[in-house]
């Protein structure tokens, strides 16, 4: 870690993510997409709101690995499942209906991207506030805490109500894979219950998308 801090080179560096829109938005043709600093707020209010009401997890700890989730993105970019197949020239159309396919050698290669880029970020900090950045995004990354699996399940919710929005805004839009892909992947009773409101509320059948 860096002897002093680079407070001005820190926080320039993550106000990258307030101009940064993020890449599946922008692959579906959203008009006007939000940035990784829009989903990174609205996110981190979804989780120190719900986290109050349960006696098993710390409503700040949750805010705090939802505030940081995403801030390797400012030097790594937002890298998204589907890169490699629509490199390669993949149908846009038939691949955004399906569940996202995760690679684990391009998995690999975007984790370790953005914990270069975390690193990085880390030693503009005082050593010990630059290790708890690394740490709280590591809980998320790894979800070896009660807080970091539960944010990452609601970061596939605030995508989804993101791309409900959007599809009510653009009736064209293709958004099959985020609705599958947090089907799959969101197992926590309570938040599966509020991904089921949020889609019946959009008029999404969830056997439409099971």
């Amino acid at each position: 870690m860096a002897e002093s801090p680079d407070w001005l080179r820190f926080f320039s560096l993550i106000g990258r993510l307030k101009t940064l829109r993020r890449q599946g938005w922008i692959d579906r043709g959203v008009h006007e997409p939000e940035s990784v600093a829009d989903h990174s707020f609205r996110l981190a209010l979804m989780a120190w709101v719900l986290a109050q009401v349960r006696p098993d997890l710390n409503a700040e700890r949750a805010a705090v690995i939802a505030l940081v989730h995403d801030v390797a993105e400012a030097i790594a970019g937002d890298w998204t499942p589907f890169d490699a197949a629509l490199r390669a020239g993949a149908d846009r159309q038939r691949l955004f209906r399906q569940r996202p396919r995760y690679d684990p050698e391009a998995e690999a290669q975007k984790a370790a991207a953005e914990r270069a880029a975390l690193q990085e970020l880390a030693e503009l900090l005082p050593a010990s506030v630059g290790q708890r950045l690394l740490q709280t995004w590591e809980e998320y990354e790894t979800g070896h805490s009660a807080e970091g699996r539960f944010v990452r399940q609601l970061d596939k919710i605030e995508t989804v109500w993101q791309a409900l929005e959007y599809r009510a805004r653009q009736p064209e839009l293709i958004v099959d894979s985020f609705v599958l892909g947090a089907l799959e992947e969101v197992t926590d009773p309570a938040l599966r219950d509020l991904l089921v409101a949020a889609l019946a509320a959009a008029g999404w059948s969830v056997s439409e998308g099971a």
